[in-house]
């Protein structure tokens, strides 16, 4: 096996490690508090993270500056994300003290994306593009939700045509969401945005700015311009998830293939 051991288990791909890390995430029972620390008792035990970082941990520089601090990591937990109020779960964890760091100072746990530290379930690292891109989309996240809500038109998938339960059906940008993306930064300036990027505290999502680094550079609000700039271009449509009689679905089969199906 090319991935063995991986919380218990030994996988060939490293699709299906990160799919059974996922459902093994969502057996957790996450109180009204925001995280809950991993123990030999929780669905995803302390000491099967401690194994998985040894193991298959990134180990990255650039991960143990920014995220742990070069300090090292204390305790794992399954953390209450919210996203334009959208909950999901994440895994976090709590960093060591700092030799010379009070004891008083609070230490509050931080997400990570799993994909981008276990090089059993993704790469293993973040890149700039990846980051960028990520930002954008957070922005503008409300938007397909809003359309979502809105949308009078059954639940029929805009390609195939079948009728779908709503859960089976995604939104989809029309037209491309990457065209969108590339008029904007040609516009302001890929640099200048990348510059307006912060990370949400205790949060695994990046976000644009709402104020410029520098007060001379149009515009005002980088976060504001995007989310109008989107909106007055962006259109969607539903497509399905998951075909009829096991065919892959309409928008995986868009998003992966980059072919266009309308």
């Amino acid at each position: 096996m090319k991935y063995p051991n991986v919380l218990g288990k030994d996988f060939k791909r490293k699709e299906d490690a990160y799919k059974y890390f996922s459902q093994k995430k969502n057996e957790f029972d996450i109180p009204s508090c925001d995280y809950i620390l991993l123990t030999e008792e929780t669905p995803i035990k302390q000491s099967e993270m401690i194994k998985l970082y040894n193991d298959y941990g990134s180990h990255t520089q650039e991960w143990e500056t920014r995220k742990a601090h070069t300090t090292g990591i204390d305790r794992w937990c399954i953390m209450r994300n919210y996203v334009d109020h959208i909950q999901s779960f994440s895994l976090g964890f709590f960093r060591n003290k700092k030799e010379n760091e009070s004891k008083f100072n609070t230490i509050l746990p931080e997400a990570a994306t799993a994909k981008k530290i276990f090089i059993c379930f993704g790469p293993g690292y973040f890149n700039n593009n990846e980051i960028l891109e990520g930002a954008l989309r957070n922005e503008i996240r409300y938007q397909a939700v809003d359309y979502r809500k809105n949308y009078n038109h059954g639940n029929q998938c805009a390609h195939c045509k079948h009728v779908f339960q709503p859960d089976q059906l995604e939104v989809d940008h029309l037209r491309e969401f990457k065209l969108i993306k590339k008029e904007f930064l040609d516009l302001y300036g890929e640099e200048f945005i990348k510059s307006c990027l912060y990370k949400e505290r205790m949060g695994v999502e990046y976000r644009i700015s709402d104020t410029s680094p520098n007060e001379n550079i149009y515009p005002d609000s980088p976060r504001e311009a995007w989310v109008i700039f989107h909106k007055e271009r962006a259109t969607y449509q539903m497509l399905c998830k998951k075909g009829k009689e096991g065919l892959p679905g309409c928008h995986p089969l868009k998003t992966h293939k980059g072919k266009r199906v309308v």
